[in-house]
């Protein structure tokens, strides 16, 4: 599974303006994003280091450790799950 750093590193995205990009982006994390099972799955592996990282390392240190690891991985899953709608939709709305 590849991380893409910003828009423009997502391939369906690379040949669009910065404002179209966005756009994009926006339109399918909305209509999309609770729809996809990835995020629900994401989410439960999010939950799951917050609360080991609570367990290890306290409260709220362990609560920030793990909702960023959690986090980095939740945009990793979500990215890759909306490729084929971010697809999709540039072919219908960014068409020469």
């Amino acid at each position: 599974m590849k991380i893409y750093w910003s828009f423009k590193d997502i391939p369906e995205l690379a040949d669009l303006t910065e404002d179209q990009q966005k756009t994009a982006f926006q339109q399918c994390y909305e209509k999309y994003l609770f729809k996809m099972r990835e995020t629900w799955v994401a989410c439960a592996i999010m939950s799951t280091l917050v609360t080991i990282g609570m367990h290890v390392f306290g409260p709220i240190l362990g609560a920030a450790i793990g909702g960023a690891i959690g986090g980095g991985i939740l945009s990793m899953i979500i990215t890759n799950a909306l490729r084929p709608h971010l697809k999709n939709y540039v072919s219908h709305h960014f068409a020469e």
